[in-house]
């Protein structure tokens, strides 16, 4: 049998987690470590979709802009795990004084998209924007783990936004483009007030979280092992001063939930 005891005091030295910065942080870079950015993602307090605000078939981020591809993490604040993906080219008329965005053919593929990501938004539809066998950017076949973009558009945008991406997990997603007219720059938006990458669309982008492994010597179960202290860092972003742990021990021993305040 193995006794498990909860406690509140410090019975143990537990290691310092490797923190960059006080938010998640993600890399963006090309080939070779050009570019490269170790910053967080956009945040709001509502959900992709609704940030991406589509109508007048056009994204309203307020990020958009003339003859520009962007591209962004985001993080929905009512869902802190709730990562996505935005990639949206040009800008809808009448959005911002003084642009247009004229007749546009933009072609993409990422590869190496996470199991378990969902389309959150296509702008206009699937037609320009959906799952993909294919390797060769602007070839959509409807299946398959990448993702597809085959844009044509002129006086608004087009793109799309992707939901589910894991928040602390390995993964890396490689992202390629042909801009084939009408767009003629490509930038990379961060969450914290810096000014956005400038990005080479001859080369391909490579995007992945910043994830800390930190190696706590535990002994595999079901190896013997002596006395484990593990330690948790709990934050929220919600004011919500009740939290809920829940220990899922791997065996046939049922969980065990504890709520703090």
């Amino acid at each position: 049998a193995v006794e498990r005891v909860l406690a509140d005091e410090k019975v143990g030295t537990c290691p310092m987690l490797d923190f960059v910065g006080d938010v998640r942080q993600f890399v963006v870079e090309q080939e070779n470590g050009k570019n490269r950015r170790t910053v967080p993602a956009v945040e709001r307090a509502i959900a992709a979709d609704a940030f991406y605000d589509y109508n007048s078939d056009s994204s309203h981020t307020g990020l958009e802009e003339e003859e520009t591809s962007i591209m962004f993490l985001y993080r929905n604040l009512n869902q802190p795990d709730e990562l996505s993906f935005f990639w949206i080219h040009g800008i809808d008329d009448g959005a911002k004084a003084g642009q247009s965005q004229g007749s546009a053919r933009v072609d993409g593929l990422i590869t190496g998209v996470p199991s378990g990501t969902t389309i959150a938004q296509s702008d206009d539809n699937t037609n320009e924007w959906d799952w993909t066998s294919s390797t060769t950017p602007g070839v959509l076949t409807h299946d398959g783990t990448n993702l597809g973009g085959f844009w044509t558009f002129a006086k608004n945008t087009d793109g799309g936004a992707v939901s589910g991406l894991p928040m602390d997990k390995n993964w890396e997603m490689k992202i390629e483009t042909n801009f084939i007219k009408g767009i003629n720059k490509w930038f990379f938006y961060f969450g914290d007030g810096s000014a956005p990458q400038e990005l080479d669309p001859s080369e391909p982008v490579y995007l992945h979280p910043v994830v800390t492994t930190v190696d706590l010597g535990v002994a595999p179960y079901p190896e013997t092992a002596g006395p484990q202290t593990f330690c948790t860092l709990v934050t929220s972003t919600n004011g919500n001063e009740e939290l809920t742990f829940t220990f899922k021990w791997g065996d046939d021993t049922p969980d065990t939930v504890v709520t703090k305040n």
